[in-house]
């Protein structure tokens, strides 16, 4: 959630963040109406209380029958202004929600994911002298990858790894997972499954557009996550953090599961949009400075880059625009990996900067100089089983084989997956 003193004071900034992203700007004024008629409420009724006060204090022994029915009086006064204040605020902090962090004022304006602006391009695109086949079929051909059964047994956008292709998939995640918990970042398997209220606190949920996209079980109050952000961020709600702590960096892995809600019928070929997911990803708590956090947003894009450049995979980082921000995002980088199959680059991996956007539903906070401030809250995917289709379509072999990632060799054990019929 913003900061409702923010609105106050730049609600001219607030106006055009909310454009640039591609929302409606008579927000900030039914915010800035609301507020004005709360704090007159709030006026109308710490005047009555102090009324109040100074009648109990004129109280000798016994009151008097008018000073009872004086008393009677302002306290049903208070009652009525306290239910129009409550309902006031709840009104108020509907509309709050709904409003998105500002964009930092170096992301690009722009209305979706096709006005993101490549920042840059690293390693050569595989040239084959035969044709690539996609993930999907290749992994077919080498009995990999499943993905009729699972249609079979769960429906559409699942499937399986099978066989070395499983041993790939979990080589990965392994791989990627201690390579930062060696780097001294604190590895976390985190509960899969969290409240309701918590995914709220995170951000996500109060976007009407993304409210859906989630799988819940109702009746026990409980929500998958679709990241491990969404059960790790809140696991210091309502702390206040030792300066000498910061940053914390975590690096989690998890299951995640997304519904792909007003998805269907895009990559519907293939597991590269499924409703669940292995995921290896960072989250830092830092100072409430932004060239800090900043920085660090940058340090997580390079581990992600690392990664990719040993897993030997061509891929572009882009800033993604102000239209294609998440809510709780202040800026926002993808990495888009190249796929032979698709002949294109797709998105693997993204690395955000969230500000202090989460930490105030969360309160999260940090002591500084004896004053309790929000810290800044960061996330990144450092790897998915994207990256997986990624290696399988780009190490492909004229005969049909795969070659593994040099790093991955002391987790897979073997350096090529071939045709179990050849």
């Amino acid at each position: 959630m913003i900061d409702i003193n923010l609105l106050r004071q730049q609600p001219d900034t607030v106006r055009t963040a909310l454009i640039n992203r591609q929302k409606d700007p008579k927000v900030v004024d039914d915010i800035i109406s609301l507020d004005t008629n709360r704090r007159q409420l709030l006026s109308e009724v710490e005047k009555l209380r102090s009324d109040q006060n100074i009648l109990s204090r004129q109280f000798k022994g016994k009151p008097t029958e008018e000073q009872i029915k004086q008393a009677s009086e302002i306290k049903e006064k208070i009652k009525g202004i306290e239910v129009n204040l409550k309902d006031t605020e709840d009104k108020q902090n509907l509309i709050l929600e709904e409003i998105p962090n500002i964009p930092a004022v170096d992301v690009p304006v722009g209305k979706d994911e096709t006005e993101n602006q490549i920042y840059k391009t690293v390693g050569d695109v595989p040239k084959f002298d035969f044709q690539p086949l996609d993930h999907a079929d290749l992994g077919e051909r080498l009995d990999i990858i499943d993905i009729k059964k699972a249609a079979e047994i769960s429906g559409s956008r699942f499937g399986y790894f099978k066989g070395q292709g499983a041993v790939l998939e979990m080589a990965v995640m392994n791989y990627a997972f201690n390579k930062l918990a060696q780097k001294g970042w604190t590895a976390m398997i985190p509960p899969v499954m969290i409240k309701s209220d918590t995914e709220w606190k995170c951000g996500y949920a109060s976007n009407k557009n993304l409210f859906n996209a989630y799988y819940s079980v109702p009746e026990d109050d409980l929500i998958f996550i679709s990241s491990s952000e969404h059960s790790v961020v809140p696991y210091h709600m309502n702390e206040i953090l030792d300066v000498s702590s910061l940053p914390k960096k975590y690096i989690n892995f998890s299951p995640c599961f997304r519904r792909e809600a007003g998805t269907y019928g895009k990559d519907m070929k293939g597991m590269l949009r499924v409703h669940f997911f292995n995921k290896v990803e960072m989250n830092v708590f830092t100072l409430p400075d932004y060239e800090i956090s900043d920085k660090m947003c940058l340090e997580m894009l390079n581990h992600e880059e690392e990664l990719m450049q040993e897993l030997e995979i061509p891929y572009q980082v882009v800033k993604a625009c102000t239209g294609d921000l998440p809510q709780p995002n202040r800026r926002m980088y993808d990495i888009n990996s190249w796929f032979p199959g698709q002949n294109n680059y797709r998105e693997t991996q993204s690395c955000s900067n969230c500000g202090d956007y989460q930490a105030r539903r969360l309160n999260t906070k940090v002591k500084i100089n004896g004053k309790n401030e929000l810290v800044h809250i960061l996330n990144a995917t450092l790897i998915t089983d994207r990256a997986v289709l990624a290696i399988i379509e780009n190490h492909q072999q004229a005969d049909g084989s795969i070659k593994i990632p040099k790093v991955l060799h002391p987790f897979t054990h073997f350096e090529v997956i071939k045709s179990q019929h050849s």
